[in-house]
This record gives structure tokens, sequence and C-alpha cells, in this order.
């Protein structure tokens, strides 16, 4: 009768031993998209990125081959090819107690995962400033000096003629620190645009780096995105740029709105894919004006 009991005893506590590993396992496994709730299938985990990470348009011709490349603050898909980023997702938003850091003296960084990576000096006496795409300042305001060290990895950077990089371009982005200050949260899309794509030529430095003729850059504010908590979402609103690199250096960013679909069909990149249909179709098909500091 006593072995019965123990017996019995220890069958139940196998099942209650295998139930336990279960739930164990289900708090550890990785959701899939279909698992997860609105939220976390359009902006990623990492909350770096809206709508999906950038990626080539079927049948598109364009760069197929990328390495992307995850940092604390960014992600950067990059052409080993062309030795340029082709595009960067980040996120500003506004940290009730921003960083207040100065430049980091130690300069543009290699990237050692790459096999063969830019070096610094293959900038050198090329007219070019070493343009970044996600950058210096909202970086560091938002996410602190060892995210803003990251933003000086060559990985993160392109030439960009003087009067573009230290000008219009840094207009933009003053202008996208104040919209995620004013917006809470604001999600970050750019990159270069090569001219052989789209019927032209693409220079290179010295080095081998390619020139790109123009860049472009994608802002996305989710208007009600609170409402993501209880299982629905706001409708975002956009506005992007095209920026060539000859410019003169007094324009505003506004005078270069343009659509997502004029930035798709010029980089063969497809953007907020993750988005349904019809979200998607409205937001890309029209140039959006860019927005106001108010709703």
């Amino acid at each position: 009768m006593v072995a019965v009991i123990l017996l019995l005893l220890l069958a139940i506590g196998v099942v209650l031993f295998v139930m336990w590993r279960q739930q164990q396992a289900a708090k550890t496994t990785p959701q899939t998209p279909e698992a997860r709730g609105p939220a976390e299938e359009i902006i990623s985990d990492d909350r770096m990125v809206y709508g999906g990470q950038p990626r080539a348009r079927s049948g598109a011709g364009g760069e197929a081959a990328v390495t992307v490349l995850k940092n604390l603050a960014y992600i950067s898909g990059y052409s080993q090819s062309r030795r340029d980023p082709l595009w960067v997702c980040y996120r500003v938003w506004n940290n009730p107690q921003p960083y207040s850091l100065p430049r980091p003296t130690g300069g543009f960084l290699m990237d050692t995962r790459l096999a063969h990576p830019v070096k610094d000096s293959d900038y050198a006496r090329s007219g070019y400033d070493r343009g970044h795409l996600a950058p210096n300042s909202a970086i560091a305001r938002c996410y602190g000096p060892a995210a803003q060290l990251e933003t000086f990895l060559l990985t993160n950077i392109c030439p960009q003629t003087p009067a573009l990089n230290e000008k219009v371009w840094e207009r933009l982005e003053v202008a996208e620190r104040g919209f995620g200050d004013t917006f809470e949260e604001v999600w970050v899309m750019d990159g270069p645009i090569f001219g052989d794509l789209n019927g032209g030529t693409t220079a290179k430095l010295a080095s081998g780096i390619a020139v790109p003729s123009a860049f472009y850059k994608i802002l996305v504010d989710e208007e009600g995105a609170g409402a993501a908590t209880q299982g629905t979402r706001g409708m975002p609103r956009v506005f992007a740029v095209i920026m060539p690199q000859d410019v003169k250096g007094t324009e505003l960013p506004q005078q270069y709105v343009t659509s997502i679909r004029e930035i798709e069909n010029q980089t063969h990149l497809e953007f907020l894919w993750k988005l349904d249909a019809a979200t998607q179709e409205q937001l890309e098909s029209k140039a959006w004006p860019m927005w106001s500091r108010s709703r």
C-alpha cells in the first residue's frame, strides 16, 4: 500500500515538473509574427524600426547584398560593394532627462565587424564630408555616450558635400530632434541615392567609396500611438525628402518634400512593407507636407 502511494506521488511530481518546464519554455520562446500584437508586429522589438527594415524591391534591379549591422540605437543596412550604408533606421524621442554631450574627440571609426572596413583616411582630400545618417546629436541626446560613439562608425557614413552636410541636411536633423521632443517619438529611415540606379553614373572616391547623387529621409509619427496598448493603432503620418548633393546651402528642407513612392523608385528599396496594403498605399502615394510643431 505504501509503495503504491509513493508511486502515485512520484507520478504526480513528474507531471507537475513537466508542466512547469513547459510554462518556462513558453516564457522564453520568441513569439512568431502571427502571435504578436499590433505594436510588436509593426514596431521592431528593439524599437528602432517602424514598418519593417527596408528591403530590396522584387525585380527592381537594385542592391540585393546588404549586411545588416545592429547598434545600440540604430540599425544600418550596409553595402560592401558600394562601401556605403544603403539605409539606416533609428528613433528619436522625448527624453525628459536628455544627455548633453560634446562631440567625441576620437574621430571616425572602422567597423571591425566587416572583413574590409572603410578607414577614416579613405575620405582624406576627397572634398567630401563624412556625412552621418544616424545623427550624432539626436542619438547622443536620447541614448547617451556609448550610442553616440557608434554614430561615428564608418558604416553610418556617406560622402556628402559640405553645403549639404553642414547646412541643409543639418537643418533637417535639427527639425527631427524638435519633432521627437514635440510628438514624443518619431521613427526615421534615411540613406543615399545612386545615379547608376536611375540611368546615370555613380562616381567613386579614390578609395572606392561610391558617391551618392542625393539622399533621402523618411519620418514617421504614429498619431494616437498610445492606443496600441489596447490592441488598436493610430493612423501614422509621414513626410519624406530627397536632397541632391549640389545644394547651395541656403535651401530649407521643406523645399525637397517628396513621396515615399518616389524614394522607392530611385533607391529600388521598399519601405513600410509591414503596414496593411491600404495604409501603405495611402502614405506612400503622395507627397505629404512637412509637419508643424503642433498636431
